[in-house]
């Protein structure tokens, strides 16, 4: 009996709270409180499946870059071709004994005008580095203006052969052609008379 007096007492209390419910205001009230309550459980669902994703910062690629390569210059050989002389001093050879104070006689050779694109070429001397060059005479087989061969007299007028070392130099140019510039020197041993050999250059 007091089982049933329960039951009846829930019954008639939960009629009671669902009347109570169903009254306007707690209806409008429910609602709002389903929809908030589906708007966080979503967000919580979407954050479950959908974690928020990293933002990734920059790469930096583990290639190491190549370095720049200088090659606007071409490589210069180590070692460049020697300049052909286009001069030569034959006499006096090198390490000739020579008369101090006297005239002197030089020779020699050259590629003269060989080259048809240079001309007035001609072939010039100095000794010691007595400035200016001295010109030379043209002694080639095709007479006037041919250097293939040449002389010079040396006389106290230009400059004379000291006691010693004595450096004579020879130049070969032409009016319009540098590139063809070229220079032969010959050291030679000014003496005294009693000094004088055989090896004496020949004197003017």
């Amino acid at each position: 009996m007091i089982t049933a007096m329960m039951i009846n007492i829930v019954s008639s209390g939960a009629k009671s709270l669902a009347q109570l419910l169903l009254r306007p205001p707690f209806i409008g009230g429910a609602i709002v409180l389903l929809l908030l309550s589906s708007v966080v459980f979503g967000n919580l669902a979407y954050a479950q499946v959908f974690p928020q994703s990293q933002v990734p910062g920059p790469t930096v690629s583990n290639q190491s870059h190549p370095s720049v390569s200088n090659k606007s210059h071409p490589i210069v050989a180590s070692s460049q071709q020697p300049k052909a002389h286009n001069v030569k001093v034959t006499s006096p050879t090198k390490g000739q004994r020579v008369p101090v104070g006297k005239n002197l006689f030089v020779s020699g050779t050259s590629v003269g005008n060989s080259n048809p694109t240079s001309i007035n070429c001609l072939v010039s001397v100095i000794v010691n580095g007595i400035k200016p060059y001295q010109p030379t005479s043209p002694a080639g087989p095709h007479g006037s203006g041919d250097y293939s061969k040449w002389s010079f007299v040396l006389t106290p007028k230009y400059t004379t052969i000291k006691e010693g070392q004595n450096k004579i130099t020879a130049k070969y140019s032409c009016a319009n052609n540098a590139a063809v510039l070229s220079h032969n020197s010959v050291n030679v041993t000014g003496v005294i008379g009693p000094g004088l050999n055989s090896t004496t250059a020949k004197v003017g």
